[in-house]
């Protein structure tokens, strides 16, 4: 397993919505067997440019242990929820 850092932008809105959308994000490591080892949560901030028409998001922060074949499932899950704008994978 390699490690992973995870930023995602989230469409800014009620807390009950970013809340799901970063219970969703776990749910989705999970379900793809990644580990999550930390978590921060960045709050929001004004984007530096327009992403989907959004001038602000909510940043979230993830650490997780995945293996190399499932990093692109949980991509292209990320890509399908509306609520994520953006997200970033680094290999660590």
């Amino acid at each position: 397993m390699r490690e992973y850092e995870i930023t995602s932008i989230i469409l800014e809105g009620q807390t009950s919505v970013i809340d799901d959308t970063k219970q969703n994000i776990k749910d989705i490591l999970s379900k793809n067997s990644a580990e999550v080892t930390a978590e921060e949560d960045w709050g929001s901030k004004k984007l530096w440019y327009l992403i989907k028409g959004h001038e602000n998001g909510h940043f979230s922060y993830l650490k997780c242990k995945a293996e190399p074949k499932s990093i692109e499932k949980i991509e292209h899950e990320f890509y399908l929820n509306q609520n994520i704008l953006k997200t970033s994978i680094i290999k660590i």
